[in-house]
């Protein structure tokens, strides 16, 4: 009892030791002497917040610490920063800030949480008031306008973020700054396990992210941003709720977010339902549709998703800590995966089978998903340190395929994700972060569909970022130094290919005439692989102009082969495809060696330019960038074709079967008996591009953006596959009073640089439009909103998508909703 005694005084010296009690009070204002309401004021090294009101003013009291440094946030304009020192007395600080003519909004994933303007690397931010209008079921979707991404779209219920043309092991997902932890780098059928309905921002690091994420973050990194767990006192309740309803699918959707609190104790809940039916689409969803394919209606794309998310946190001036649980149970359906085998195509072998094969096309994916996450920060721990931050998430996923009302393929991984990083005091005009990092991944499936095997993922890492300012330039150094550790259960390739013979060559078979089968099965023992990754970034922010101000980063960054690349061995219908990872020695043929071959990590070096102009009536901001990849990963098409393991046909259906393989094998997507062989190698690689946006104030209440993004991507004397094409698109917005209304277009332009194997993609132009009204009644703020997309039902594949011939983008679609804040 004693001992616990002293415990608990000893964390209480810890978290509460007043030293001074002092009131800050003082007005924010712009350049043209108007108040600025809903400005945040913060007092840096505390968790003190407070917002100014109509009238701008803030106010502090009974402030406990001696050094106060104050800083200002208002997302429309320049932030404002003044450190006022060693204090005992009360204070009265003003502030006059600048408008920006971008959004400026702080990035937390970035490791000194810089905000958009001051950012050394290309960023871009989405607010939670964007976020609303733009929100869709997946993420890829959701973001698929910012410039640089993309969306690999596997249908309406799922797709992820493809940025600068990088998307699955280079992109990483992370809530709140940890991995999702789910299985969407394995494959695009995968969805993003995140969710939107309570996000507050979501940040997109364009460009290598390696420092303080590691190996998955060569390509980008998106960070969604929730309040799952609080970190500032809150007193009463606040909160909102929404619900909608979409013509195209049928959809409803729900959501609500509540936080509350009393003294040091704050919580909150959030929670959402979405349900769909199958999405409409314009003409047929297969580029050469069957005869009993349905016209306009995508199959197998309805979802029905629920979700909720509860934490809870003590939080003192000294700092926080908190805890939240989340669970996900998501059921949706996945066009073009269909796991019949083979009778729709042979229906005169078997009268009985006749209306029973669309039953069984299509698969749903049954997810489901526990998260457990912790967080916490504590100022001034120690004589040199100003603050200590601590995060942990532990992931228990899993999702089933369903076939028939039967789970098929089992998709597991529990996954473990802690960082701790110290922020010191400034040295001679340096002040940054060092940490530490370790992950944990432990992924297993079992079914049809297991084209990996059993397999554990462990990475530790070191990383330090430090930033200095000298006049109108800040310098930003950073190092990581990871190692990443992979081992794999011992498994068996079984692989029958199917290719045409010699010249020359005779053939018992007339009806197998040209063609000649392989099959041979090869087991294998997977050693540990051990990488050790060493990535360096140097940048600076030139502001060499009032309002305008140039960044540049050169980096070089190192990633470890994904446990995906390394060890696919199998079919992954989902993509249509029979993958093989790095680790086996496939020859022209088809052929596999017993001995496995080595493996080297990528290495890539990145030069970002970014030019910005942030104050005036106009601004823009436009970045270049250049990567030349050694050792670059890629999945690239072989031109084999590999035979399934269906063994259901009699022995004459099978020589009918094989007679139109060779008559239709050698299609770009296969088909349920012959899948194209997909092989994972190295080689070097370049790519380079731009992405632009510009915004210009036509009025007080009339606002035009334009953007537009370019990227290309080689490898040797080959292109990459699914490399997005030319995109140019344009905004025009109203705001006045209560009243919101925006209509735009995006055009995408034809993809014809294509790799070997790869088809072309038409281009097509998108265009949406929206419109809200914003009133106050009963202390409740309402709003009323509505939107269109793809308002001229264009028929539009998405190049990027491995579905792009069998499932086109939704039709013309109205969503009608209401939202309250309270």
């Amino acid at each position: 009892m004693k001992m616990r005694s002293l415990l608990s005084l000893s964390i209480a010296g810890l978290l509460s030791a007043p030293v001074y009690a002092t009131t800050v009070t003082g007005k924010v204002t712009d350049t043209a002497g108007q108040p600025v309401a809903g400005a945040e004021v913060k007092i840096e090294g505390s968790r003190r917040v407070a917002y100014t009101d109509e009238n701008g003013v803030y106010r502090f009291d009974d402030v406990k610490q001696p050094h106060i440094h104050l800083h200002v946030y208002s997302s429309n304009y320049i932030h404002g920063d003044n450190d006022l020192g060693d204090v005992s007395i009360d204070q009265n600080v003003d502030f006059v800030l600048e408008p920006s003519s971008f959004e400026n909004i702080v990035v937390t994933a970035n490791a000194l949480q810089s905000s958009v303007l001051e950012s050394v690397t290309p960023v871009t931010v989405i607010g939670a008031e964007k976020l609303r209008k733009i929100e869709a079921p997946t993420l890829g979707e959701t973001l698929k306008n910012a410039p640089g991404v993309h969306s690999t779209y596997f249908g309406p219920v799922s797709s992820s973020p493809v940025i600068r043309g990088n998307d699955g092991p280079r992109v990483k997902i992370v809530q709140n700054g940890l991995d999702v932890s789910d299985v969407s780098r394995v494959g695009p059928d995968h969805n993003v396990a995140t969710t939107l309905s309570s996000a507050t921002q979501v940040e997109i690091l364009r460009g290598p992210a390696t420092l303080q994420y590691g190996s998955g973050a060569i390509g980008g990194v998106v960070n969604v941003v929730d309040k799952r767990i609080p970190q500032y006192q809150v007193e009463g309740i606040e909160g909102e709720a929404e619900t909608s309803y979409s013509t195209v699918n049928n959809g409803s959707y729900t959501r609500a977010d509540v936080t509350g609190g009393s003294g040091n104790i704050v919580w909150h809940v959030d929670g959402f339902y979405r349900d769909t039916d199958n999405a409409d689409i314009p003409g047929f969803a297969s580029i050469d549709p069957d005869e009993d394919e349905p016209n306009g209606v995508l199959e197998s794309s309805a979802m029905e998703t629920s979700n909720i998310v509860a934490g809870l946190s003590y939080v003192a001036d000294e700092g926080y800590f908190g805890f939240a649980v989340e669970q996900l149970d998501n059921e949706y359906g996945v066009p073009g995966h269909s796991h019949a085998h083979g009778e729709e195509e042979h229906e005169e072998h078997d009268e009985d089978h006749e209306g029973e094969e669309h039953g069984e096309e299509g698969v749903l994916l049954d997810v489901d998903m526990t998260r457990y996450q912790a967080a916490g920060e504590w100022h001034s721990p120690i004589r040199g340190l100003t603050n200590l931050k601590f995060a942990a998430a532990y992931t228990d996923y899993q999702h089933a395929e369903i076939e028939d009302g039967e789970p098929g393929t089992v998709f597991t991984n529990e996954s473990s994700d802690i960082r701790l990083s110290a922020y010191h005091e400034e040295v001679n005009g340096w002040h940054g972060v060092f940490g530490l990092q370790f992950n944990h991944s432990d992924y297993n499936a079992e079914g049809e569909e297991a084209f990996t095997p059993a397999n554990t993922t462990s990475s530790y890492a070191l990383y330090v970022v430090e930033q200095k300012k000298v006049g109108d330039v800040t310098f930003e150094l950073g190092g990581r130094l990871e190692r990443t550790t992979l081992d794999a259960e011992a498994s068996e390739v079984d692989l029958e290919v199917l290719h045409e013979e010699h010249d020359g060559e005779e053939h018992d078979d007339e009806e197998h005439e040209g063609e000649e089968h392989e099959e041979h099965a090869v087991a294998f023992n997977f050693p540990d692989y051990d990488f050790t990754s060493l990535s360096l970034s140097a940048g600076a922010n030139w502001e060499y102009q009032e309002g305008h101000s140039i960044a540049v980063t050169l980096s070089r960054s190192e990633r470890a082969p994904s446990q995906q690349e390394l060890f696919s061995a199998g079919q992954h219908l989902a993509t249509q495809s029979y993958e093989v990872g790095l680790v086996f020695d496939m020859d022209e043929e088809g052929h596999i060696e017993e001995n496995l071959k080595g493996v080297k990590e990528e290495v890539s070096t990145n030069l970002d330019i970014t030019f910005r102009k942030f104050t005036g009536s106009w601004g823009y901001s436009a970045s270049f960038f250049y990567n030349q990849a050694d050792d670059y990963i890629f999945q690239t098409s072989t031109g084999l074709i590999a035979l399934s393991e269906h063994e259901e046909h009699g022995e004459h259906e099978e020589e009918e079967l094989e007679g139109e393989l060779e008559e239709h094998g050698h299609d770009e997507h296969g088909d349920e008996e012959g899948l194209p062989i997909y092989y994972f190698q190295q080689a070097d690689a370049d790519i380079w591009g731009f992405e632009a946006e510009t915004y210009v104030d036509l009025t007080d209440t009339l606002r035009l953006t334009v953007f537009g993004d370019y990227i290309r991507a080689e490898i040797e004397d080959d292109n990459l596959p699914r490399t997005p094409p030319m995109r140019f698109g344009s905004e025009l917005s109203y705001v006045n009073a209560g009243l919101s209304a925006d209509v735009g277009f995006t055009w995408y332009d034809d993809q014809t640089e294509v790799a070997s194997f790869e088809t072309a993609t038409d281009g097509y132009t998108l265009v949406n439009a929206s419109v809200q009204y914003e009133f106050g009644a009963q202390g409740i703020d309402w709003v009323v909103f509505a939107r269109g997309e793809n308002l001229t039902d264009e028929e539009a594949r998405v190049h990027t998508s491995f579905l792009k011939d069998q499932a086109p983008l939704p039709g013309r679609n109205f969503t009608m909703g209401v939202r309250a804040l309270f």
